[in-house]
């Protein structure tokens, strides 16, 4: 699998760490804001941490993506369900 497959097969995890890298450069973070739901500066790296691994380990093992797993959901035939 090449790079650019790589990117847009697991896009929406990737768009994932996106979003919290940039919430964090932001200055989304509980002790800045006060905010809770921005959560800790620690709370956030440890869940930036768990993505990334999640992500690589998915990719180790050509696992289905977040996309993926959402096709099969709405594509499967309600008879299988039976």
């Amino acid at each position: 699998m090449n790079e650019e497959s790589i990117i847009k097969k697991y896009s929406h995890e990737i768009q994932d760490i996106a979003n919290k890298l940039t919430q964090l450069e932001n200055n989304r973070i509980y002790e800045i804001t006060g905010a809770r739901m921005d959560g800790s500066l620690s709370t956030n790296i440890q869940q930036l941490k768990k993505m990334i691994a999640q992500l690589l380990r998915k990719i180790d093992n050509k696992a289905p993506s977040v996309d993926d797993e959402l096709a099969s959901l709405f594509s499967s035939n309600p008879k299988d369900d039976e």
